[in-house]
């Protein structure tokens, strides 16, 4: 029994994705599930882009899908560059991670109207492109959306929104593993879809406080896996980025 027990947890951890952030694949068996979506949601300034950028540059062979709501290729790419995370930009110069804006600061359009129709025509026809690369690929390839927020503003009707959201979520679990980012500020009834349909959420906190916890990590749902149920201290550190200190629940 204890021999069948072993063998489940070992073969359960080598199917895992590793996230890139260090300390954090400890805290959830070994890293994402395979082909799942990973919510990360916080407050501005806690690290949301920063666990992007590190899962989609810390493995240099996977193919990697970076969608920004937000930022420009040229932006991230400095900001990648002032934490000294030099992978990111190795890996868009290979070829090896795509960039996709989902934005337009010069179009009347807001961003969550430019970020629907990318999510309802755009991405259906690249994922459908890129499908059999992704299988080649165990866990398909690294998706990073960043954030999701401007097109849940868009989508005021509940039932519209969850359609929305199950179709985006489906299609990325299809052709790999994704890390979606939500802002905190705008509460939780806008997040609440996307959170009850994810597979994952990590809460960035930053207290303020001072001291090893005035910034910390939570796992507040983890499908398939056990994981860490307290809070963990984490920091930024240059060339490492975001840094996950794991604290025994002893």
């Amino acid at each position: 029994m204890m021999q069948k027990l072993l063998r489940k947890t070992i073969n359960a951890r080598s199917s895992r994705i590793p996230s890139g952030v260090i300390g954090f694949d400890n805290l959830v068996n070994g890293g994402f599930r395979e082909h799942s979506v990973n919510v990360i949601i916080a407050d501005p300034g806690c690290g949301k882009s920063t666990f992007c950028w590190q899962y989609c540059s810390s493995d240099l062979h996977t193919p990697a899908l970076y969608v920004s709501l937000e930022q420009n290729i040229n932006s991230v790419l400095r900001d990648c560059s002032d934490i000294g995370l030099k992978s990111f930009g190795e890996k868009y110069r290979e070829g090896n991670l795509q960039f996709q804006v989902a934005f337009n600061a010069d179009s009347e359009l807001t961003s969550g109207e430019i970020g629907l129709r990318f999510f309802m025509n755009e991405l259906p026809k690249y994922l459908e492109i890129i499908k059999e690369t992704a299988s080649k690929y165990s866990g398909g390839i690294r998706i990073a959306i960043d954030p999701l927020t401007p097109l849940l503003l868009e989508i005021s009707d509940p039932n519209q929104q969850r359609n929305a959201i199950n179709r985006i979520f489906s299609s990325l679990r299809e052709i790999g593993t994704a890390v979606v980012t939500l802002e905190k500020g705008f509460g939780d009834v806008l997040a609440r879809i996307p959170l009850f349909l994810s597979d994952s959420i990590i809460e960035l906190e930053h207290i303020g406080l001072g001291g090893i916890y005035n910034r910390t990590m939570s796992i507040r749902k983890f499908r398939g896996s056990s994981h860490s149920e307290t809070p963990q201290p984490i920091s930024f550190q240059k060339e490492k980025g975001l840094i996950v200190y794991e604290i025994s629940n002893k």
